[in-house]
């Protein structure tokens, strides 16, 4: 059986795809992208999982793809794409075979297709997420919930039950992308940043209690200054960091850019939390003349 995704669930849309299936009822199902749950886990025997909540059916029932419509959801479709190679599920369009990432969803989707370890991860719209009671009650709160397409901490929420992921999501666009994360314990996470794919530098920004007491924000810091950031030289830095961070750069193609994670030095086990492609030179101000240099001096290998 096919699965066939589109935007359009209208009525005239539905009805017309019905009235196909019921001449052809074991050919295709036809859903909305919005109800696609995808599960990142390292440790699983299997990294990726798609659900669809529309159908009641996981990705690997169907022996083929068709992503269709996918003008206004364009990271749920390449999201799709690249389970869809990773699990190997025929699918077009071809297209989205290479698709650039502009979200963390396809940056998790991109990372568990390669092995790279990052937090135990459910993903999707918010529609989905509504429904995925029983994949959350898998997880161990408490549990990171950030937007998607969000940075510098924006709607980046620590989250101790099902009851304040509903509060959260509760004004949000049904479409609305949302990345559902364990919370590792750290005393804080390192930046590695790169350029022509050669780490540069590498900053450690320890995790220290906030001042406003708002623990829905207990897991990230970063006060005006860096107080709590520090420069380290690249020597010091544990090989496995180093390594992680790399492979994430080549996994996402990216010549310039930075790897946000966190390490534990007991099991030298790292979880890769972001994979930034902006150097961030304007609007950070901790070592900016060490983030100028690596800039300047990076540009210039460009061709």
């Amino acid at each position: 059986m096919k699965l066939v995704l589109a935007n359009n669930q209208s009525v005239r849309f539905t009805s017309f795809y019905d009235g196909l299936k019921n001449e052809n009822p074991e050919l295709f199902d036809y859903a909305p992208y919005d109800s696609l749950l995808f599960s990142f886990d390292s440790d699983a025997e299997q990294s990726i999982r798609v659900r669809n909540y529309a159908t009641k059916k996981s990705l690997q029932e169907y022996d083929g793809v068709y992503l269709n419509g996918y003008l206004s959801t364009y990271e749920l479709a390449a999201t799709m794409a690249i389970c869809c190679q990773a699990l190997g599920v025929p699918f077009v369009n071809q297209e989205l075979a290479n698709a650039p990432s502009l979200s963390k969803l396809t940056t998790y989707a991109k990372l568990a297709a390669a092995t790279v370890r990052m937090p135990r991860t459910l993903a999707g719209a918010k529609a989905a997420l509504l429904q995925a009671t029983s994949e959350i009650a898998e997880l161990k709160f408490p549990l990171v919930l950030k937007r998607a397409d969000a940075d510098r901490g924006i709607d980046n929420y620590k989250v101790s039950s099902l009851e304040e992921i509903n509060q959260l999501l509760a004004d949000h666009e049904p479409r609305s992308i949302w990345i559902l994360q364990e919370y590792v314990e750290n005393d804080g996470f390192y930046l590695v940043s790169f350029y022509d794919q050669t780490p540069e530098f590498c900053i450690f920004r320890s995790l220290e209690q906030r001042p406003d007491g708002d623990s829905q924000k207990a897991h990230m810091f970063k006060p005006k200054g860096g107080a709590n950031a520090h420069l380290i030289d690249l020597g010091d830095v544990p090989k496995p960091i180093i390594d992680a961070c790399q492979k994430s750069m080549d996994v996402m193609n990216r010549q310039i850019g930075s790897v946000d994670c966190l390490y534990d030095p007991k099991t030298e086990q790292v979880n890769v939390l972001e994979v930034n492609y902006n150097p961030q030179l304007v609007t950070i101000e901790t070592f900016k003349e060490t983030r100028i240099k690596a800039f300047l001096e990076g540009i210039s290998k460009i061709g």
